[in-house]
């Protein structure tokens, strides 16, 4: 088990170094974990299976590949509780996400456009403080774990009840 935490860690580090911006570490934290745990587990998979092939028949029980099919899978488990870690310090630490910093952020927001915010959901107001900071769609996405078709339903009911036509409205 110790085995598959270091290889889960370092994965996940590599991961991370290979693909993150530096102000996005903690959510590619978050998201390698789940790759990494499914990388690896899938690797031992593919070993055990070859151990199975090499194995007489009478030496293995249903139970006995349970517990081997269950042990290959650890991996995948280690990565969902590194994923719950990450995505919990990320909204600790994160002052974006903080309750107080997205009213300040919508009382901004009325204040500087008269936009009436009070029309949108809780993560709607998310999905346009990102969008106003000029995120992707599929930055915005990758941020709040949805979808890119999500941010963009989300994206359209926000156009619409602030009756703007573009991002850059939104930006301004």
């Amino acid at each position: 088990m110790l085995i598959d935490l270091i290889f889960v860690t370092l994965s996940i580090s590599l991961l991370t170094a290979l693909t993150a911006r530096k102000t996005e570490i903690l959510s590619c934290f978050a998201r390698n974990s789940l790759v990494a745990g499914t990388l690896i587990s899938a690797v031992k998979l593919m070993i055990m299976v070859s151990n199975l092939e090499a194995a007489s028949s009478e030496e293995l029980t249903i139970i006995k590949l349970l517990v081997m099919i269950l042990v290959c899978l650890r991996p995948i488990l280690i990565g969902v509780i590194y994923r719950f870690i990450f995505w919990i310090v990320e909204r600790v630490f994160d002052k974006n996400y903080n309750d107080e910093n997205i009213l300040a952020a919508s009382t901004a927001l009325v204040n500087a456009k008269h936009f009436d915010l009070s029309a949108l959901s809780r993560r709607e107001i998310e999905v346009a403080r990102l969008a106003a900071k000029g995120y992707t769609n599929a930055q915005i996405a990758e941020t709040l774990f949805v979808s890119t078709e999500t941010v963009k339903r989300h994206m359209s009911s926000i156009f619409e009840k602030l009756k703007i036509n573009s991002r850059k409205q939104l930006m301004l």
